[in-house]
C-alpha cells in the first residue's frame, strides 16, 4: 500500500514539475513553441500520468 502511495505522489510530482518548468522557461526565454523544450517535457508529463494510471490501476486489482 505504501509503494503505491509513494509512486503515485512521484506521478503527480513529475506532472507539476513538468508544468512548472515549461511555464517558467516559455517566460524566461519566450519559447511557447519549442520543439526541443516541448519533447522533453510532454516525456517527464507522459512519465507522471502513466505512473499515476499504474497505481490507480493496481489498487483497484488488489481489491
Amino acid at each position: 500500500m505504501f509503494g503505491n502511495t509513494a509512486l503515485q505522489i512521484f506521478s503527480f510530482m513529475l506532472i507539476g514539475s513538468s508544468l512548472i518548468f515549461y511555464i517558467g522557461w516559455s517566460i524566461k526565454y519566450n519559447a511557447w513553441t519549442d520543439v526541443g523544450l516541448f519533447s522533453f517535457v510532454s516525456v517527464i508529463f507522459i512519465f507522471g500520468v502513466l505512473g499515476v494510471i499504474l497505481t490507480r490501476l493496481n489498487e483497484k486489482e488488489s481489491q
